[in-house]
Formats: structure tokens, sequence, C-alpha cells
């Protein structure tokens, strides 16, 4: 990675500026935040700044860190710009096996670790110290709390969220679109669609792919 490479990050919270340290610690240049209107669930105003980037030359990263609004985001976004890039952000503290593999528009932040054979797909989050063991996956716009950890052969789904120093027992599956609650310890497997927390973790709910957790 050279200092010329630029990105540009989408969004503005506390959150964008962890994804701009990460880019900034593995040689990007980071040129500005383009923060979103909650309000707009079209995302036209975003939309309208982006067009004015060039991005034969800029590349994108996303900086929202709850999971089904970074799904639509980028959905919204590649649509309507094809050509836009958005490569993996992975701060320099962070450890990928050679065998590991980090989709685009993945996040790394600091310490984080994907260990041999484990997948973090398009848009997902690792957040600080958050470890995906050997053959494990999170999928999609999934994301992992910072201090939180999975065994081996472990499958996050889609938009699912792992809340902080929760854990995850080798060869267990969440669904798509669940919450893990903080210091949860995940010794069967969790359904799509749920709220889940405790020690052993227990479904407590149903909820909605676009409800908010924070």
């Amino acid at each position: 990675m050279s200092g010329d490479d630029k990105v540009v990050v989408l969004g503005s919270g506390g959150h964008a500026r962890a994804v701009a340290e990460a880019a900034t610690s593995s040689g990007f240049a980071v040129e500005e935040f383009l923060g979103l209107d909650h309000n707009d669930n079209t995302f036209m105003a975003l939309l309208q700044r982006i067009s004015l980037l060039d991005l034969s030359s800029t590349s994108l990263a996303l900086g929202v860190g709850t999971n089904h609004v970074r799904a639509r985001l980028h959905q919204r976004v590649i649509t309507t710009f094809p050509h836009a890039v958005f490569p993996p952000i992975i701060h320099h503290t962070a450890w990928v096996s050679t065998d590991g593999a980090i989709d685009d528009g993945a996040i790394l932040l600091a310490f984080a670790s994907v260990g041999p054979g484990a997948h973090a797909r398009v848009g997902s989050l690792l957040n600080t110290g958050a470890s995906l063991d050997h053959d494990s996956t999170v999928g999609d716009y999934g994301s992992l709390g910072p201090g939180a950890r999975t065994g081996g052969d472990v499958s996050i789904g889609s938009r699912t969220m792992v809340g902080m120093q929760a854990g995850i027992l080798h060869g267990r599956t969440v669904g798509d679109d669940s919450v893990i609650g903080a210091h949860s310890a995940v010794v069967h497997d969790i359904p799509s669609l749920c709220v889940a927390y405790g020690t052993p973790c227990r479904v407590i709910r149903k909820r909605n792919q676009d409800e908010d957790y924070y």
C-alpha cells in the first residue's frame, strides 16, 4: 500500500473515525468523511456527494457500525456506482492468516485476527481485538464486537451482530440478522432473526432485520 491510495470514509461518527484510523495505519490517505442523514433511508444526499468524487482514483470505506444500515448503504452505492471500489481496510496490528480470506468492504480494526481457512465476507466488521478462528465465517455485513471471539468451524450469518466480549464455541452456527448480547457464551446454535444473550446464551425474543440494537 502506498500513501497515494486515497479513501473516503462513508460515515462521520466514532466508528467512522476508527475505520479512518485503521485505513491510515495501513497506508491509505483518508481524504474526508461523508456523513449520513439517518432520516434519509434512500441515501440520496450521500449519493449526490459521492457523484462529485473521482472514483477512478479514490476508494470508499464503510464507516457505519450498524449492520443492516451498512448493508443497505453498500448495496445502494455499488448499484448506483458500479465502478466504486471498497477495498478491505485492515489495521496494521490486525493479523490475517495466509490461508484466511477478507472480502471487499470488510473492516478489521486494531488487534483483530482471522485464522487459517477463516473468511470475513463482504462488508463484515471485526472490531478491536475480535478473533475469527480457523475455518469460521462471518457473513456479509456481520460483525464481531470488541473482544468477541469464536472457536473454529463457526458460522455467523449475514448482518448478525456478536456483542463485545461474547464467545462462540467450536462448530456452532448463528443465523442471519440476529444479535448476540455482550459477554454471552454461545454453546448451542442460535437461529436467525432473534436476540439472544446470557451464559449459556439463550433466545430471548424475535427481532426484525432493520431493528437497531444500540
